[in-house]
């Protein structure tokens, strides 16, 4: 029973998230997406990110979540910037931050030795950039080696640009504060000196005990909270507002109350972060100087589309703010300042800002294309923006899914998890049914969408409307599926399974013999919802027994490389192939 304010204000949010993100589901694992969505504040994941980050079960070493993030971005473990000398490697600044978050959660009223404990005997091995995937396996389930491998391979990766390193380790529990042991605190401390000893020279490792009144302080956090921008001079047209910002204004506006640059309002930018190109050494190199040259007269601006704007003279206050061209600019204002590059005379300097307030999403896209027309923009963002996407989220809201172009849009309009789908799991659940790669989906599924001719593929102009939706049905009833003790107790890897078995479950439904008789745009008819349970079953027992022999016959190839190869593709297809057979 709760004994403090703080724990009754606490369980009644959690009962909220509970019955409003998760209805349904089991209390236990939704208090652990509930304490991962807590501590990573302000930072947000949609919730395919969440699921993929949460590797709890059988062999976890204590690990039940964990997120790395690379200067406020959310790497995955498939980051093209985690292998050593990639290209991609060269836009990303000196001492870049790298944040790392490993959540331990138990949904009870007290504290307990041993959750620090058994991270203390695993962390040693699943840091140690000197052992291999092939010896953790037979001490930790892939998930958990997958994603810790993020920090082993980005320790190797990122030295040359020397990180700052933040590891925070953070055992949550709906206990009071007032109740941990220095017995305790001295187990988290142990845990903070093995981190240290396997991480880079001046790494902050931090043990973070967040019971009822964390939590309590936490969930008063709001990312989305609206922002203030105060023009030194401003014109107002119809729902629109131009004028000229000081630089110290607009970096109060971009960032949080701890200093920290506020991701969340990029998350409709169509760029990434470019890190150090030409452009943004150009205007670093400005703002260094202190000349008579205003900044604003050098630099293109920002643009800002909102919900709804309110302006008493000269401050406008933005609700719901995004800011749709501008990022390169903000992050080198960010970091110019932060780093001391920015002379003194350049934060009285100003910057044009742009705000447009619409709700209405066909507005928001056309602003989003119209002004990133600049330069060649590949990534999905940007096809986020095209008709066809937007008819896709049209129709599949009339059937009660919600299609998530930009993230955490239908998040914000509270409608459940389950109930959301994102541009991602759209495109994987395509590329597996629609282009028979499930190995791509699982491990690569943006690379297709880099550009329009890999985009076309995935979502073709002539795939009948209703297919999207068939689509959405079979990954997601997979999904349910696979969280079901019968799932697990055949093969107990989410991860690795759910799009195996969503392509080996549409061939034994139709009784394919080969995968590209699948034709999907042709068939989706036929595959009907809800799935079979009998169908579901002989996709995963198939995708077990043939993962066991491929590792029998394969010894050196770690299980997440083979789930992420071509050849087990094939042979799981063959495997299917004869069970249609027979």
């Amino acid at each position: 029973m709760p004994t403090s304010a703080d724990q009754i204000v606490v369980n009644s949010l959690f009962k909220q998230f509970h019955d409003s993100e998760y209805p349904g589901e089991n209390v236990d694992e939704v208090f652990e997406r509930y304490a991962v969505t807590q501590v990573l504040k302000p930072n947000e994941v949609s919730a395919d990110e969440l699921n993929e980050g949460i590797v709890d079960g059988d062999k976890d070493g204590g690990v039940d979540s964990f997120f790395v993030f690379l200067d406020g971005t959310l790497i995955s473990p498939d980051d093209p910037r985690l292998n050593p000398g990639d290209p991609s490697l060269t836009a990303i600044r000196q001492n870049p931050h790298l944040e790392i978050f490993l959540v331990q959660s138990k949904n009870t009223e007290s504290w307990e030795e041993a959750a620090w404990e058994h991270l203390l005997s695993s962390l040693p091995n699943l840091l140690d950039v000197t052992i291999d995937d092939l010896f953790l396996q037979t001490l930790y389930r892939p998930s958990v080696i997958e994603r810790t491998g993020i920090v082993r391979k980005a320790i190797k990766s990122l030295g040359p640009k020397f990180p700052q390193v933040t590891f925070n380790v953070a055992y949550v529990t709906r206990a009071l504060e007032s109740n941990i042991t220095p017995t305790i605190v001295a187990r988290g401390d142990q845990v903070v000196k093995a981190v240290e000893s396997r991480l880079t020279f001046g790494a902050k490792v931090n043990a973070l005990h967040v019971g009822a009144r964390e939590l309590y302080r936490l969930a008063a956090i709001d990312p989305s909270k609206p922002g203030v921008l105060k023009f030194r001079s401003l014109v107002r047209e119809n729902d629109s507002y131009l004028g000229v910002v000081a630089i110290k204004d607009y970096l109060t506006f971009i960032r949080s109350d701890d200093g920290n640059l506020r991701e969340e309002l990029f998350e409709a930018n169509v760029r990434d972060f470019e890190g150090d190109n030409s452009v943004n050494d150009a205007i670093l190199k400005t703002l260094a100087g202190a000349d008579d040259i205003e900044f604003w007269w050098l630099n293109n601006g920002v643009t800002v589309i909102c919900d709804r704007a309110d302006s008493p003279q000269n401050t406008v206050t933005v609700s719901g703010p995004l800011i749709v061209n501008g990022l390169q600019t903000s992050h080198v204002l960010d970091r110019a300042e932060k780093e001391g590059k920015l002379a003194s005379p350049r934060l009285d300097n100003g910057i044009v800002v742009r705000v447009v307030v619409s709700t209405d999403e066909d507005i928001r896209d056309r602003i989003i294309a119209g002004t990133n027309r600049q330069t060649q923009v590949p990534g999905p963002a940007l096809f986020a923006t095209q008709p066809l996407q937007s008819e896709i989220e049209r129709f599949l809201a009339v059937h009660e899914w919600y299609y998530e172009r930009r993230k955490n849009r239908y998040k914000n309009q509270r409608m459940p998890a389950k109930r959301r789908i994102s541009m991602r799991l759209l495109a994987q659940a395509l590329i597996t049914l629609n282009l028979g790669q499930p190995d791509v989906a699982r491990a690569r599924p943006f690379t297709l969408l880099a550009d329009e001719q890999g985009y076309s593929k995935v979502f073709p102009d002539d795939l009948d409307i209703s297919a999207y939706l068939v689509a959405v049905h079979v990954v997601k009833g997979v999904d349910e599926f696979l969280a079901s003790e019968e799932a697990k107790n055949i093969f107990d890897g989410y991860t690795n399974a759910r799009f195996y078995v969503a392509a080996g479950y549409s061939m034994i439904s139709l009784k394919l013999k080969k995968i590209e008789d699948l034709r999907f745009g042709l068939n989706f008819r036929r595959l009907k919802y809800p799935l079979s349970q009998v169908g579901l079953i002989n996709a995963i027992q198939i995708l077990a027994d043939t993962a066991a022999s491929y590792q029998k016959s394969n010894p050196k190839v770690a299980v997440d490389g083979m789930f992420k190869s071509s050849d087990f593709r094939s042979k799981y297809f063959a495997a299917i192939a004869d069970h249609n057979l027979t």
